[in-house]
């Protein structure tokens, strides 16, 4: 059917989709270089996409009726694209297109799962928790923990911890434990609290192996173990990444003085490209940083990351890699582990990338541990994952472009070429930009090897020509302050 979508005349495919998973296959090309599809939703659905079988690069969105944007997925390169969005009641577009001069076919997959709505209490009709929660001990705990109108953390970790029987989870306190995350909104928990939840409850990827022995998602039939140590991974940070160093609990503060990116100092894996994200985020926007960091008060952090736009979290305690002599070994490297005054923001959030590593989507080798993250990577990858934003990536090096990116304030990193650079210049290196002087045409870059004891200079001042020399392409993300 061709209609006036969004004032263009396109070519629409009506889906009709239900909880069975179907496929409809297409391709996009020069001639054909979007395609639509128009689906409904007669109540309030989760809506699961999922675009494979790429041979180049193409995009997904979920648009309303407006046209407007509401979900969207842009991997790099042929990796697949997919998301997953709760919508209300409505019509609505799924958009795949390609990316530049992307020519390719594709499979679209889709499902839904309706998600039932509770009717509002009534002044004469039982609590809703009474309808919702079958298992009593559980159902007593909820309803006491949400008189004030909020279920906070500790409260979540203890109904998990209390929903088993004789060792055992069974099934009215598993589909009590789904129920508390289908209502977790209402019941006014944290949302960072109702993704972790939902880990613990409808699982993960990376719940597959806890502290390198097999674990598992939870079911019904699942032992108390099992679900101590979910709320032990996924809440306490206790399943740290696999290091060949002696974990230690470090002193000193999340922050000192704010946020700067001369903070970072890169250790004995090849992350820069995760370091440049954080390091050019901070010089661009600090609060971004600050924001990444929620203290739970009892030496763990939840730490915030995005996954296509939608916002993930991890935690992590205090406790971390050192060498002999009690020195970090990876972020902060030499820093001496118990000493009071380290600033933790940039050793925390590189030990919460790797965990997060283990849920297989931040383009690594999906494992819990440093050398997982350290084998190089995009510093468009650590900008979409650290700040949630659209980035921009492999750009060639131009000037009008790289000067049009700086003037409205795009945080911005560069990778630098594999040989024939200059001595004090690292190959195959991520570098931030800190400063561009337009009336010189000097661009000042970061080295996250560190401010001190470093082998090659921290701070570079580079000319147009100096800079085109020795680097291959930029990448950035804009971020409002």
């Amino acid at each position: 059917m061709s209609v006036n979508l969004f004032e263009q005349n396109v070519s629409i495919q009506n889906l009709s989709i239900n909880q069975s998973t179907q496929i409809v296959a297409g391709s996009i090309s020069a001639a054909n270089t979007e395609d639509y599809y128009r689906f409904n939703f007669s109540g309030r659905s989760s809506l699961n996409l999922a675009v494979n079988g790429l041979y180049s690069n193409a995009n997904l969105q979920v648009l309303n009726s407006d046209g407007q944007e509401l979900a969207g997925s842009y991997n790099r390169r042929k990796r697949d694209e997919s998301v997953n969005i709760t919508l209300e009641a409505g019509n609505y577009y799924i958009k795949v297109f390609r990316f530049k001069n992307a020519t390719t076919t594709y499979n679209l997959q889709y499902s839904t799962n309706l998600i039932p709505e509770v009717p509002p209490p009534t002044q004469s009709s039982p609590s809703w928790l009474d309808t919702i929660f079958q298992d009593a001990q559980l159902r007593a705990d909820i309803k006491s923990f949400s008189i004030d109108g909020v279920i906070d953390r500790s409260e979540v970790i203890r109904i998990l911890r209390a929903s088993e029987d004789n060792g055992v989870v069974d099934s009215t306190e598993f589909r009590d434990l789904q129920n508390l995350v289908s209502n977790a909104s209402r019941l006014g928990i944290p949302e960072y609290v109702q993704v972790l939840t939902n880990k613990v409850v409808n699982g993960d990827v990376a719940n597959q192996r806890y502290q390198n022995n097999p674990l598992g998602n939870l079911t019904a039939g699942s032992s108390s173990t099992l679900i101590d140590n979910l709320v032990n991974k996924w809440f306490l940070g206790r399943d740290y990444p696999t290091s060949a160093y002696t974990y230690q609990q470090a002193g000193g503060v999340l922050f000192q003085n704010g946020v700067n990116y001369q903070d970072i100092k890169q250790g004995l894996i090849n992350d820069c490209f995760f370091l440049v994200g954080l390091a050019a985020t901070a010089i661009q926007s600090p609060t971004t940083i600050e924001n990444m960091f929620i203290d739970n008060g009892d030496n763990t952090y939840t730490v915030k990351f995005f996954r296509n736009q939608v916002a993930d979290y991890v935690t992590v305690d205090k406790y971390l890699p050192t060498d002999l002599a009690g020195k970090f070994v990876y972020a902060s490297k030499g820093s001496s582990y118990n000493n009071p005054a380290n600033e933790l923001w940039v050793a925390l959030a590189e030990k919460a990338y790797a965990q997060l590593n283990e849920s297989g989507w931040i383009y690594q080798d999906s494992t819990n541990s440093y050398s997982g993250i350290g084998k190089g990577g995009y510093i468009s990858d650590a900008f979409s994952h650290i700040t949630g934003q659209t980035v921009s990536m492999s750009n060639v090096l131009s000037l009008e472009s790289l000067t049009d990116a700086i003037s409205i304030g795009k945080s911005i990193g560069f990778g630098s070429k594999s040989s024939g650079v200059a001595p004090d210049i690292v190959p195959l290196h991520a570098y931030a930009l800190v400063n561009y002087d337009a009336s010189t045409q000097t661009f000042t870059l970061f080295n996250p090897w560190g401010i001190e004891l470093s082998s090659k200079p921290s701070i570079l001042q580079l000319n147009w020509n100096q800079l085109l020399a020795n680097f291959s392409y930029w990448d950035g993300a804009f971020l409002s302050t």
